[in-house]
């Protein structure tokens, strides 16, 4: 078999060892809003020719566009997003941003063309979108949650009173909100950073605390109750990978007030991590021949070996975990995203990608007869990677 390094050929910057930052692979969305983030994420037909479109993206984004487009019996309104940390929230959140924000430039893109099709939506016109982050937010300066909303839609007189005196406006003034602005899309990132931020704040001033969690629960009412009009906010799986328990009460808050209307997905599932890691690190992946190839021949090897390897691997399911993986051995992916994805300093999706991107370029380079790329290649001998390894066990 040839090597891996023979069939596949690895993006420009992999190939070049450039160093990757921990922000090389998050998604900041209100960068994008602003125009300020690299052409990876801000240019919509870059950030679609790089990224993988999972079966949980397809259905909620499917979901969100068909209520966009006036279907109001097959959709929900609310979408809450649920996942560990570096699970793949912001990427869902900024594909929706990008096919509803600049549909006119991607709606010839295969990928696009597709998921409308399969969602059964209609194109998407004069659609308006605000996005609030709470991680960018300031609590006690910049605007509230519903203030940023409607200054984005367009309607901020609507909400200005209670924007500058920080008091949550009641379900009528969002009904107001929402049939003034229009046909409208509504995101939400990073929400539970910003309520521990405005929680700890308001301890400090003295000021009465759950402004932001009746925002939300009449925000969720009042999208209900307008047609063409969808909101999705994120959650972590756990506050304890990040904060507190106080956050952890938080967070157990948030998920009543939003669950009165949601729908939770996971955004990555299973093997789905080899497309992910695949579309994102190398430009080209070589044939489907040689995948089937390189797969028959390690399930004929594992067959042969029979009880020397575990059961599994010997299953015909597996013979196509292997295709599907190339050009890693599925092991290597499954430890790092399944196994190490448990520890909490360790960001899931995004982790597997900065750890496998700081590899391939000197795997790449050093160019070891292998096949795939296994764990027993993986260039421990760099200081800047085996660091990398030990500071999360």
């Amino acid at each position: 078999m040839d090597p891996w390094y023979k069939v596949v050929t690895p993006r420009k910057e992999v190939r070049e060892g450039r160093s990757f930052n921990p922000d090389e692979f998050a998604i900041a969305l209100e960068q994008v809003i602003s125009g300020t983030a690299p052409d990876d994420y801000k240019n919509p037909k870059q950030f679609f020719s790089r990224n993988y479109f999972t079966k949980a993206l397809i259905e909620h984004s499917g979901m969100v566009l068909r209520r966009l487009s006036g279907d109001t019996k097959n959709t929900a309104p609310v979408l809450t997003l649920v996942t560990q940390f570096g699970g793949g929230k912001t990427h869902s959140l900024l594909s929706l941003y990008h096919i509803v924000k600049n549909y006119d430039k991607l709606k010839h893109m295969p990928m696009v063309e597709d998921l409308m099709k399969t969602a059964g939506a209609e194109k998407i016109t004069d659609v308006k979108v605000a996005g609030f982050v709470g991680t960018h937010a300031d609590p006690l300066k910049g605007r509230t949650p519903w203030g940023e909303i409607a200054y984005q839609l367009g309607v901020y007189d609507i909400v200005k009173d209670h924007d500058k005196d920080r008091i949550a406006t009641g379900k009528e003034v969002l009904s107001e909100m929402l049939e003034k602005a229009g046909p409208s899309l509504i995101l939400i990132d990073e929400l539970l950073e910003y309520v521990v931020k405005k929680d700890r704040a308001e301890d400090l001033r003295d000021i009465e605390k759950g402004q932001t969690l009746a925002f939300i629960q009449q925000l969720t009412e009042a999208v209900a109750g307008t047609p063409n009009t969808a909101l999705v906010l994120t959650l972590p799986a756990s506050a304890f990978e990040q904060y507190d328990e106080q956050a952890e009460k938080s967070l157990i808050q948030l998920a009543k007030v939003s669950g009165r209307e949601e729908t939770i997905f996971t955004p990555v599932e299973g093997s789905e991590i080899y497309e992910v890691v695949r579309k994102r690190l190398f430009q080209n992946i070589g044939g489907e021949k040689v995948h089937n190839e390189v797969a028959q021949w390690f399930f004929s090897l594992y067959n042969e070996l029979d009880d020397a390897v575990p059961t599994q691997v010997r299953n015909t399911e597996y013979r196509e975990k292997l295709e599907r993986a190339y050009p890693f051995h599925p092991e290597l992916i499954d430890a790092l995203y399944h196994k190490w994805g448990s520890f909490p300093t360790f960001q899931r999706t995004r982790g597997v990608l900065r750890l496998i991107a700081e590899a391939l370029g000197t795997m790449y380079e050093e160019r070891l007869p292998a096949a795939v790329i296994q764990s027993s290649i993986m260039p421990l001998h760099v200081p800047g990677l085996k660091r990398e390894f030990i500071k999360h066990i």
